[in-house]
């Protein structure tokens, strides 16, 4: 994951998921990714390493970030039998028109639920 859960995600996994304890592999590095790097395949490769050290079948893990990542990651933690799960956001877009003639927008991103990665 690309940030620390908020209270309301870690409510809704212990309530929907049944998770009882977290552990975080991520760290700096999974959330900044550089977008130039033609491979995400060397740096996969050191959460797939602390993965296989903290995971056994059956438990759940959330994962999202850079796309190729993430796919890498999703494809590696099935194989072990982990359910494999995103969080979706509700967003609430507000509009406030102020002098001049300008618009201000502010977007809030409010936790719905986490989704399972469905093979289809």
């Amino acid at each position: 994951m690309n940030h620390a859960l908020t209270p309301e995600q870690e409510e809704d996994a212990r309530e929907n998921l049944k998770i009882e304890k977290f552990v975080n592999i991520a760290d700096a590095k999974w959330s900044d990714i550089d977008p130039f790097e033609k491979s995400v395949v060397n740096i996969v490769n050191i959460y797939k390493d602390r993965l296989t050290g903290q995971a056994n079948a059956g438990d759940v893990l959330l994962v999202q970030g850079d796309f190729g990542a993430t796919y890498n990651m999703i494809k590696f933690a099935k194989n072990m039998g982990l359910t494999v799960v995103y969080a979706t956001t509700k967003r609430i877009i507000v509009s406030e028109y102020i002098e001049n003639g300008k618009v201000v927008t502010k977007r809030e991103f409010k936790h719905a639920r986490f989704r399972e990665y469905e093979d289809l």
